[in-house]
């Protein structure tokens, strides 16, 4: 079989061309690799493999020569994207968390993020009798404006009325609000 031919069925996706390209070129393509771990070389090999399949029917080479030098080619991107992850990767490691938790177990950072899933539901539960004492369009101007972060303009436009009736409803929604002494947490963001 011709080259030329094997570069046909390689681009129609004939798995013994495939095959073929496989165990012709695997070597070439390992040895740019030799100084990576056994595992770390194989994904690499895999990897230029899959990348030369994705890009067969761009290959325009007539010659194995040719073929052999383009997935070098690939095998020295796939290197060199490697070697830049690993580079910016020990630049930005610090120490563990283990580390850290050991020199300052009562550092802020390492807290707890946010409530608890209890606390959620409880304030959710807290919302929800809070809004329901609201007319609808009260409560979705304060679920909009508080929860959502939307400004009354974007609340607005959205419902396709003037900005003044939006604010208008927000003032007497926050003012119907502030008799309720359990509602002092949901305006502290107001």
């Amino acid at each position: 079989m011709t080259f030329e031919e094997r570069a046909r069925a390689l681009r129609a996706g004939d798995p013994d061309a495939i095959a073929w390209m496989f165990t012709t070129f695997r070597n070439d393509v390992a040895r740019c690799f030799l100084r990576r771990s056994p595992e770390d070389q194989a994904d690499l090999v895999q990897d230029v493999f899959a990348i030369a399949l994705i890009r067969l029917p761009t290959f325009r080479g007539d010659r194995e020569a040719v073929l052999r030098a383009w997935l070098r080619s690939i095998a020295f991107h796939q290197w060199h994207h490697r070697w830049e992850a690993e580079r910016v990767r020990a630049r930005h490691a610090g120490p563990g968390l283990e580390t850290l938790m050991e020199l300052c177990p009562n550092h802020p950072a390492l807290a707890a993020a946010g409530p608890g899933p209890e606390r959620i539901v409880a304030e959710r539960d807290l919302i929800s009798s809070l809004l329901a004492r609201l007319t609808p369009g009260q409560a979705w101007v304060v679920r909009a404006h508080l929860m959502e972060g939307r400004t009354t303009t974007e609340i607005a436009e959205a419902a396709g009325v003037d900005r003044e009736r939006i604010r208008g409803l927000y003032k007497r929604a926050i003012a119907k609000l502030r008799t309720d002494h359990r509602a002092r947490y949901l305006l502290e963001v107001a």
